[in-house]
């Protein structure tokens, strides 16, 4: 599911499940654990999906399968978003299709998203599915959102790659040709940062934030 590769002295780490990426606590938790592999050196991470999707979101299966599991794959995913904040190093994450709602998150939480141009979309759809949010991605929205973003998370509007990147969900939007030049150059930039101050304020501007998701209550499904 996540292959760990390296460019030009950064970490890239690849989610492809060979097909949609529909994300359960093991694949969750797969991703928690590769982020701290990458942890033990400071060189940028950059995680990316499968080229027309990213992720489909947590696995509805996961949800359906009972509350115990259901709860799991809730925390896995509030685990996931909180290994990214925290993580030391910068974290970029690219988008080459769909990021429907977990991997939607999962942009939210990185210190740079990009997104590709195509005929995409992102965001979070739970009110057209009939799901409530937990709290966690509500919080995040809130805090990286523009104010058209946190309104659409009621409505379920989902974003073109460019509408996406004006409302929040991307910092930066390129064609596809352009991709792999991209992650080049802001990998690049990212190993030119001082590594201890680059941590250090990070730390101070996610500690809020951080703190709000870990103090958090799950849904309950019982």
């Amino acid at each position: 599911m996540i292959t760990h590769s390296t460019l030009d002295g950064a970490h890239v780490l690849t989610m492809d499940d060979g097909k949609v990426n529909a994300l359960n606590k093991e694949k969750l938790d797969a991703l928690v654990d590769a982020l701290a592999e990458c942890a033990q050196d400071q060189a940028p991470v950059a995680i990316r999906g499968r080229k027309g999707i990213f992720s489909a979101g947590f696995d509805l299966k996961g949800f359906a399968a009972g509350p115990e599991t259901a709860t799991a794959q809730l925390q896995a995913g509030k685990d996931a978003i909180l290994a990214i904040l925290r993580h030391p190093a910068p974290v970029i994450t690219l988008c080459e299709g769909h990021a429907y709602p977990m991997g939607a998150f999962l942009m939210l939480a990185a210190d740079k998203a990009i997104g590709t141009e195509g005929e995409f979309v992102c965001g979070m759809n739970e009110s057209a599915i009939g799901m409530a949010l937990p709290i966690y991605p509500m919080i995040l929205g809130a805090a990286r959102l523009s104010p058209h973003g946190r309104k659409a998370v009621a409505t379920s509007e989902m974003f073109a790659p460019h509408a996406a990147r004006e409302v929040g969900y991307f910092d930066k939007v390129v064609a596809p040709e352009a991709v792999e030049a991209t992650l080049s150059v802001e990998l690049a930039h990212m190993k030119g940062l001082n590594p201890g101050a680059f941590n250090a304020n990070k730390v101070a501007m996610n500690r809020t934030l951080i703190d709000q998701i870990e103090a958090s209550p799950l849904p309950d499904f019982g």
